[in-house]
């Protein structure tokens, strides 16, 4: 139980993460915000591709009456998968 909530929260976090970035231009918010992005983005990247397969993991392992509490964070997981490729940028970046 406890392992499906941790999951489910990692995956709206993950997927919140990456509809910021393609809502919010980052960069004109402020430079350490721009600074907390270059940090994170690689291991939030990491994270949005592990999470899936330790889902999957979680689903294998567990008894089929718990099997359905671990579906919401796959399908939220793999929802933040095609909002990082498939989504497109909501803001322009104009050249000077």
């Amino acid at each position: 139980m406890k392992n499906a909530k941790l999951l489910s929260l990692i995956s709206v976090i993950l997927l919140l993460y990456w509809l910021v970035t393609k809502f919010v231009d980052i960069y004109a918010l402020h430079p350490i915000a721009g600074i907390l992005y270059e940090t994170t983005a690689l291991i939030i990247l990491l994270c949005t591709y592990v999470l899936p397969i330790i889902i999957i993991s979680f689903l294998i392992k567990s008894d089929t009456l718990n099997r359905k509490k671990f579906i919401l964070p796959f399908i939220i997981s793999v929802v933040a998968i095609l909002v990082l490729h498939y989504f497109p940028f909501m803001y322009k970046v104009e050249a000077n």
